[in-house]
């Protein structure tokens, strides 16, 4: 298992306008977004083909950084998002080498 500290998103992010006016919280798919680019550096030789699943639990706020923890097993991430100590999202994604 290992984990890594994703930033925040930014205030003034163009996404947050929408998702909702007065009470903005990050969409899921930027998490996601977050998530997978922290994976394709550490496994730079694989990209994500499939999300096998995942599941938001709690709102992430625009400006709080969270940690996500991973876990390999097989051909699986299996990760979850931490702020503080809430879990915010769990998932597993598929993962692919490079080039197959």
């Amino acid at each position: 298992m290992w984990s890594e500290r994703a930033k925040a998103v930014a205030d003034d992010h163009p996404c947050l306008a929408g998702h909702f006016p007065g009470n903005p919280i990050v969409p899921g798919t930027l998490i996601l977004e977050r998530v997978i680019e922290l994976l394709a550096k550490r496994y730079a030789e694989h990209r994500v083909n499939e999300i096998v699943n995942v599941k938001f639990m709690q709102p992430l706020m625009p400006g709080q950084d969270f940690d996500l923890s991973a876990e390999e097993k097989g051909d699986l991430i299996i990760f979850k998002c931490v702020v503080g100590n809430i879990t915010i999202v769990t998932g597993k994604l598929a993962l692919t080498k490079t080039g197959s």
